[in-house]
């Protein structure tokens, strides 16, 4: 998670009180503050009158800035870039679900105070109930204590948007305990306790009573504050009641246990006997959680193993362990004998030598990515949202929408550097909520393939407590002029006789993007031809080098294609016709090349000067236009003033020496 940076911000940050003055009078709006109004260009921090500072970055979705003015004491760097106090809290809470600041997608409106109060809260907690709920599950192995570090958005009732940490201990059936700080955009100064899915306490922060009265500011608050919070949590959580018994009959409702995974059982056996093999003794315990199944699922295979004298019954364990705590079946330590060595390399040569988690069933399999297929409805706010800095042509946003409403391929073409590989990749972001895929599936007759790629899938932080799965965001998979047709078959691996997922599986619930079609060794027509049968039947057949066999696997990922080349060169009018949708990218206006270059420049911290428009128009002749050169140049102009030991700002004598180094002469 990005830290508040404790060394001096960046030199091309710091402006000067001539500068300051300057740039706050004509283009910091300084919002209305409940701290009473201060002039432009001065510390918004109570008492301070500091006037060399920065304007806080932070942009919503819509668009809107906050651009309110802190010196340097009270100002706040994250990965380089300034916000204000608020607004730092709101980076820091949703940061860890991000890749960097920039990658942020649901960011809060500038004026929305719910979500930081309940970051602020949540923080000054974290650390009593964390505490609170180990001690109170630390000897019960069954369950899973989950102390989610973000503060994620959910609904207060069916209309209000809220904003909420939760800690929680966790078994097979569902919670425990499950401790919640929410706070609802509806009532941003209210902070709620929630015990499970009921409100027990609510009130307003101390320090907010204060403000608002208009009294100084106590340091004490936050923390009296905090303690109020815990008394609440513990006066309402108790200790944890054990589950009732399962019983055999009577009027009670029973508790049952969930039923055991399916799983192959010969493909089972074998990973026992690989386990056993690499140890001199293994007890019941260790091999449940090295397969990542239920003891329930093992069991009946440990017997059948030691039943046929492949397993040697060694009793009960006496070394300390995790297992020490667990019923004795699971306590029960077993070692490999001379048969069992002997079945466990027939097992490996007639099938696979695969360690790791318990590969899945294909029905399971499909179950799970036919839920995660399922076309959604998309309005055009959450089209705009998740396209949110790309300059598109009126109708781009429309055909992307119902591209992905349908799940149907998606075909975008237009000049170089127009954003088409940018727009591609946020198609994966109009798909929905995070995916569960399987670490491994079985493909059957022994064999077994590896799907969830560490390159390519992108971890969430909330795991699925059955560790045979993980749980991803939407993945792209996207692969350009080094594509090669063979991409598409799965790898074997010799050593281990396992297989390798192909780029489409590993793409299944999220986006297989083929850039720069045209680009390949093989010719589109081939990467069409292989690709019309899963398209149209949502099934692709691969072939299985090791045993010959041929397997079907679910096709269920978005596929999308984008090429600077013209389509009509590189597939003819029945290739085309089976892409549902065709996008033109085109060069952009000169109105979009403006609003590109702004953006450009605010995010390289360049001051503005109204007249380089002029020049760089004046600069371009008869060249066409494209949505990548006020990246381009901007950036030059970095390097340049850079290099020459000078503040980057648009001066003309920099932005021409940008721009010779941008195209080649003649």
């Amino acid at each position: 998670m990005p830290k508040p940076a404790a060394a001096q911000p960046p030199v091309e940050a710091v402006s000067n009180e001539v500068e300051v003055l300057e740039q706050v009078v004509h283009r910091v709006a300084i919002p209305a503050d409940a701290r009473g109004s201060k002039p432009p260009g001065v510390c918004l921090h109570t008492d301070c009158q500091e006037r060399r500072g920065w304007a806080c970055a932070y942009k919503d979705l819509m668009g809107r800035e906050c651009k309110s003015w802190w010196c340097r004491r009270h100002i706040t760097f994250i990965e380089r870039t300034p916000f204000c106090p608020r607004h730092a809290s709101v980076i820091r809470a949703l940061a860890p679900t991000a890749g960097t600041i920039f990658e942020i997608k649901n960011r809060p409106a500038v004026d929305d105070r719910a979500l930081p109060l309940a970051a602020l809260v949540a923080e000054d907690i974290d650390k009593d109930v964390t505490e609170l709920v180990r001690r109170r599950y630390q000897n019960r192995k069954d369950v899973v204590l989950a102390a989610d570090k973000t503060v994620r958005q959910t609904w207060a009732g069916r209309t209000e948007v809220a904003w909420e940490r939760s800690w929680a201990a966790l078994k097979s059936q569902g919670y425990l305990i499950r401790i919640a700080i929410r706070v609802s955009v509806a009532e941003p100064d209210h902070v709620q306790l929630l015990i499970g899915n009921t409100v027990v306490f609510k009130e307003v922060p101390d320090w907010i009573h204060r403000r608002r009265e208009g009294e100084p500011p106590d340091h004490a608050d936050r923390a009296r504050f905090a303690k109020k919070v815990f008394a609440g949590i513990l006066e309402h959580v108790d200790e944890p009641t054990p589950l009732p018994p399962i019983t055999a009959g009577g009027g009670a409702p029973q508790i049952e246990p969930p039923p055991p995974p399916e799983i192959n059982r010969t493909l089972i056996e074998g990973m026992v006997l690989r386990l056993a093999s690499a140890a001199t003794r293994l007890t019941g315990y260790e091999v449940a959680d090295q397969l990542a199944l239920p003891f329930s699922a093992v069991e009946p295979v440990l017997k059948s193993l030691t039943t046929d004298n492949f397993l040697d019954a060694l009793g009960l364990a006496s070394e300390q362990g995790p297992w020490m705590n667990r019923p004795l079946p699971e306590r029960m330590a077993y070692a490999l004998t001379k048969q069992g060595r002997v079945r466990s390399e027939e097992i490996a040569r007639a099938s696979t030598r695969y360690a790791g988690p318990a590969p899945v069933s294909m029905s399971e399999y499909r179950t799970v990515l036919a839920e995660a297929a399922k076309p959604g409805t998309l309005d055009m706010v959450k089209v705009n949202i998740a396209l949110a800095g790309i300059e598109l042509a009126p109708g781009v946003a429309e055909a992307v929408r119902a591209a992905v409403n349908s799940r149907s391929s998606i075909f975008i073409y237009g000049a170089p550097g127009n954003g088409k590989t940018t727009l591609a990749r946020r198609i994966s972001a109009l798909l929905g909520g995070p995916i569960i895929i399987p670490v491994a599936l079985d493909i059957g007759g022994g064999e077994v393939m590896t799907i969830f790629d560490g390159a390519v899938h992108r971890l969430e932080s909330n795991q699925p407590i059955d560790r045979r799965w993980r749980r991803i965001t939407r993945p792209l998979v996207q692969v350009g002029g080094e594509f090669q047709l063979e991409m598409f078959d799965p790898t074997f691996e010799e050593g281990s006789r396992t297989y390798g997922a192909p780029l489409q599986m590993k793409a299944n619930g999220g986006v297989l993007l083929i850039d720069d079609l045209g680009r390949q060794r093989v010719a589109p027509k081939q990467i069409l031809d292989r690709l019309l049968v899963p398209l149209e039947q949502e099934i692709d057949y691969m072939n299985l080098v090791s045993s010959g066999r041929k397997v079907e696997i679910p096709f269920w990922a978005q596929l999308a294609l984008s090429t600077n080349l013209k389509p009509g060169e590189l597939l003819d009018e029945a290739y085309l016709r089976r892409l549902s949708y065709k996008v033109l990218m085109p060069d952009p206006t000169w109105d979009m090349w403006g609003r590109i270059f702004e953006r450009e420049r605010e995010r390289l911290t360049i001051p503005p000067n109204p007249a380089a428009l002029d020049w760089i128009r004046s600069m371009y002749g008869g060249r066409p236009l494209r949505g990548n050169h006020p990246r381009d140049l901007l950036e030059r102009l970095v390097d340049v003033s850079s290099a020459r030991g000078q503040r980057a700002e648009l001066s003309q004598e920099l932005v021409q020496a940008a721009w010779q180094t941008l195209f080649i002469a003649g």
